[in-house]
């Protein structure tokens, strides 16, 4: 199915463009007066004349927007694509409500400071609902403001484990529609410390001298002295070594103090035993040859034996060229001896792209490569979902070169336009603020007959014939519990070459435990 762009009157207000720029207009607000030419036949006269009249039109429902334009520019492009998908579609469909949909997309700078005016433009417009921020530090600036206004926020972007306590109970106006950062942390960690989602075995006590399994040194460091037996296979055919000291690299939140990320990895990690050293880093730092030789020389002092990166793509991509650059012919730093796990931000090709040299050049071996992490399971090979939804974003963003560098389509971002959408179909109207937060809990969840990608036309109508629905999106089952919450499916991922491969014979069920 293609669906051809819709005109856009001049009076919308200013938004961004697909490329990143604005756009001019008027206030959305304004009503539009439509002059229309009656001919009146005047009784016994065969004489016309003219007559103006005026008609109100409903203005757009609009939907307000962030992505990051500037830090992560072809993260923020490929997910702006992602929500003119879900915009297109609606107004494909004849809109809600009877009225066509507009999304007003920002870009909030991967910055907290710019989120305050941004969100003080998006109430005094109106907006039913909004999709962001980019940053969880954003969120925590601008959330008050939405929900003393009673407007939904839908973020599938700020995955801290901070989000949820955020507002209280079931009367919030806050729901997180990415996966847990909590269930990232416990994959990367588990997987560290055992090759497996499951629980791992409780581990020497850290405290203690690892015991002595008959290496040459005993020192547990990389030179293999005091290593656990290989367990499992990292999908790079080779045996997958344990890890039991983990270097850390991240910017602080503060002076002082890590980030929510962080101190989730650092829990689940030390609950099995796993010890935790911080190397504080400087995001977009010209160099980070002095970062690299740190860890190498805590790696050979015994200190550390895989490393996490909790970085932008751009700074990754770049500690890990240097990395490698030093570490070169170095057996103990090779990418099954010395693992290397990220999260979800590292899951884009600008990850891969920056640990090139050459960016473009796919035949230049990427330095991230065999590098491993979490994320949301965003491509569902075996969904039905998925595969509509993909099937949506190619009819309108068929593949380019130009569009190389930017992430595969993200579900959770069209899974939270669409969820906002049918929530305010079943509220009735649009200034029903609170009918539109209780509506998101109910057809997101079951009971309900199931819609989902591909089938909006028939979710709509089935909500307004008044039947309960239970939509599922491209991204799984989006169900939203008590804490404003969603339990997305989590993969571990593997650097390939020039693209990603999910770890084989990991279960997800298993973080549940």
């Amino acid at each position: 199915m293609t669906f051809e762009r819709m005109a856009e009157p001049s009076s919308n207000p200013p938004r961004w463009s697909p490329s990143g720029g604005r756009s001019p207009g008027l206030s959305v607000l304004a009503l539009a007066l439509v002059t229309v030419p009656l001919a009146l036949l005047a009784f016994g006269s065969n004489q016309a004349c003219t007559e103006a009249k005026v008609v109100v039109s409903d203005p757009p429902i609009v939907i307000g927007a962030t992505v990051d334009l500037t830090k992560q520019k072809d993260f923020g492009a490929g997910s702006q694509r992602v929500l003119r998908v879900a915009e297109q579609q609606l107004n494909a469909v004849g809109g809600v409500l009877g009225r066509r949909v507009v999304l007003d997309i920002r870009d909030d700078g991967g910055d907290g400071s710019l989120i305050a005016g941004l969100s003080a433009d998006f109430i005094e417009r109106g907006v039913v609902g909004f999709v962001g921020p980019s940053t969880t530090d954003a969120l925590k600036g601008m959330h008050v403001a939405f929900r003393d206004a009673r407007i939904p926020i839908l973020t599938p972007f700020a995955t801290s484990p901070e989000v949820p306590l955020l507002q209280d109970g079931k009367d919030r106006y806050l729901f997180r529609t990415s996966c847990a950062v909590e269930y990232q942390a416990r994959a990367i960690a588990r997987y560290a410390l055992g090759g497996s989602f499951a629980p791992p075995e409780l581990i020497d006590d850290p405290n203690e001298p690892p015991k002595d399994d008959g290496g040459a040194d005993g020192d547990g460091g990389v030179d293999g002295g005091g290593e656990p037996p290989p367990v499992a296979d990292a999908g790079g055919g080779s045996s997958f070594k344990a890890c039991r000291k983990m270097a850390v690299l991240f910017a602080e939140d503060a002076p002082g103090k890590g980030s929510a990320t962080i101190d989730s990895l650092r829990a689940e990690y030390s609950k099995f035993g796993g010890v935790i050293k911080d190397f504080i880093i400087k995001p977009g730092a010209a160099t980070y040859a002095a970062d690299v030789a740190s860890v190498v020389a805590a790696a050979e002092a015994g200190e550390v034996e895989c490393q996490t990166l909790l970085m932008f793509a751009a700074d990754g991509g770049k500690y890990m060229r240097e990395l490698r650059s030093a570490t070169e012919g170095n057996d103990a730093f090779s990418a099954s001896r010395f693992l290397t796990f990220g999260f979800i931000r590292f899951y884009q090709q600008g990850f891969i792209e920056a640990g090139r040299v050459d960016a473009k050049n796919t035949s230049e071996l990427s330095k991230v490569d065999g590098v491993l992490g979490a994320a949301c399971n965003q491509e569902r090979a075996t969904s039905p979902e998925w595969a509509r939804f993909d099937a949506l974003y190619r009819s309108q963003f068929p593949p380019a070169a130009d569009a190389g560098s930017l992430p595969s389509p993200i579900p959770q971002i069209y899974d939270s336009v669409i969820l906002l959408a049918l929530a305010v179909e079943k509220a009735g109207s649009v200034e029903d603020r609170v009918a539109i937060r209780d509506a998101l809990y109910s057809v997101s969840a079951p009971p309900g007959d199931a819609f989902g990608p591909g089938q909006l036309a028939e979710a709509l109508q089935a909500v307004r014939s008044g039947r309960d629905i239970d939509y599922t999106g491209a991204s799984g089952t989006f169900d939203i519990d008590d804490r404003g919450d969603t339990a997305l499916e989590i993969i571990l991922w593997r650097v390939a070459g020039n693209g990603f491969v999910s770890i084989p014979e990991l279960r997800s069920g298993d973080l549940q435990k």
